[in-house]
């Protein structure tokens, strides 16, 4: 364990109290992974927490709930009362805490088995639930009834998918049963605590799996009902060797894990659904889907309260996931970069990249791959490193006679479409000479 952990064991252990660090930092230690962090709990109350380290900063960062922070070397260390809970409401929080004495009954409130051990300052485990049983066999299993705990808290039911999905765990029978059976409880809970878990999830690896079990579940009707539409859904060519919801799911797990990529894998088809037409062919066309999908990715992130940056990137992705053509010059190249920002372009290409690969087994992506580098190779080009790239601007075209108005603006249009085909030309002199020759 850090110094710093140990130092507050033993200090409260001298004090006469017992103290223990808990939850996920056991897990985490038995499983091997380094803790992030060391949540620490006493039978201590918090005023006798204070009093123990009255010759240090302590913080009160929820002394109702029993607990209090200690500064040491600018990290803060939370340590908390053993505690029994009180009634919950609003199936997220509870009412009030009853502090305890005792060790076992603040391990029972917790949510998972893994989750509900304790280890000493000399490295005795305290696991009267089996965590360590089922860390071996790989299940996450609710402490008590799996009913009553996501009642009291409904967040459990995304954290059981998320420790499940981040484990490679199974869910227990009873456990997987009671997410179906209240999965709807999550309607109550506050958009951004959803989304905050969701995030953790696709922003790991192999985000799939999360999806997988939210579908089975019932979970993703409740959270994302506009994706579960997806489900099942054939889309009627020779070019998709999967459902629609299995290609989304696997574009999402072909793109780096970047927040905004992964939204954008997992949502640019997502109004498919909605844009389906048959041709005499027998093949299926979605003229239009990625247009009304953009505005469909919008409704569902601010519903969740996500940052305007956030979206906007998320909108310009899926916008133009569809501008893959056999052919690109470097003009229409150029243009790309300019209509999507140089910070975007490329993480449009890794989508476009993930796009084709998730559509048929034998599909080749090389042609997309080296547009890419094509790409890379354009950012370089100094027209592409600024918004306003011509050598020449509105005043030094009023300065060769010409009046304000549409005429103005129509050259510097002009002007621009010449120089994004040939960057050569950008140069004041030429396009002035340009300007002489063709608008007088």
């Amino acid at each position: 364990m850090p110094k710093n952990v140990l130092f507050i064991l033993n200090k409260l252990r001298e004090n006469g109290f017992e103290a223990y660090i808990v939850g996920g930092s056991v897990r985490d230690k038995l499983m091997g992974i380094e803790p992030h962090d060391y949540d620490i709990t006493t039978s201590a109350r918090p005023e006798e927490i204070k009093k123990v380290f009255q010759d240090y900063k302590t913080v009160l960062v929820g002394e109702d709930f029993g607990t209090v922070g200690i500064l040491l070397d600018n990290t803060l260390y939370e340590v908390t009362t053993f505690r029994i809970d009180g009634a919950y409401i609003n199936n997220r929080k509870p009412e009030k805490v009853i502090f305890s004495k005792n060790l076992t009954e603040d391990l029972k409130r917790r949510d998972f088995t893994i989750n509900a051990m304790a280890m000493d300052g000399d490295g005795n485990l305290y696991d009267p639930f089996n965590g360590q049983d089922d860390i071996k066999n790989k299940i996450i299993r609710a402490v008590g009834d799996p009913n009553e705990r996501i009642r009291e808290d409904a967040l459990r039911m995304m954290r059981a998918i998320r420790f499940a999905g981040r484990f490679g765990f199974f869910i227990e029978e009873e456990l997987f049963d009671a997410l179906s059976l209240n999965a709807s409880l999550l309607k109550k809970i506050a958009p951004e605590r959803i989304f905050d878990e969701f995030s953790k999830m696709i922003t790991g690896e192999n985000p799939s799996h999360y999806l997988l079990l939210m579908e089975e579940t019932g979970i993703l009707d409740v959270i994302f009902p506009e994706l579960k539409r997806t489900v099942g859904f054939v889309q009627f060519s020779p070019f998709h060797d999967k459902t629609l919801f299995d290609h989304l799911i696997c574009v999402m797990d072909n793109v780096k894990p970047d927040l905004s990529l992964r939204l954008a894998g997992l949502f640019h088809d997502i109004s498919k659904v909605d844009t389906l037409s048959i041709g005499e062919d027998g093949r299926g066309h979605f003229y239009g889907h990625e247009v009304l999908g953009a505005d469909k990715v919008e409704e569902i992130l601010k519903r969740y309260r996500l940052p305007n940056k956030t979206i906007e990137k998320v909108k310009i992705l899926i916008l133009d996931h569809m501008k893959v053509h056999a052919e690109m010059t470097d003009k229409a190249l150029r243009r790309q970069i300019k209509r999507v920002g140089r910070d975007n372009v490329l993480d449009l290409y890794d989508l476009l990249i993930a796009d084709c690969m998730c559509t048929r087994a034998d599909r080749d992506a090389s042609f997309i791959i080296n547009r890419k580098n094509r790409v890379k190779e354009l950012l370089d080009e100094k027209e592409m490193k600024t918004e306003k790239f011509l050598e020449i601007n509105g005043n030094d075209i009023k300065s060769l006679g010409f009046s304000e108005g549409k005429i103005i603006g129509r050259i510097l249009r002009d002007l621009e479409e010449m120089v994004l085909d040939d960057p050569e030309k950008n140069k004041k002199t030429y396009l002035i000479d340009y300007i002489d020759k063709n608008y007088r």
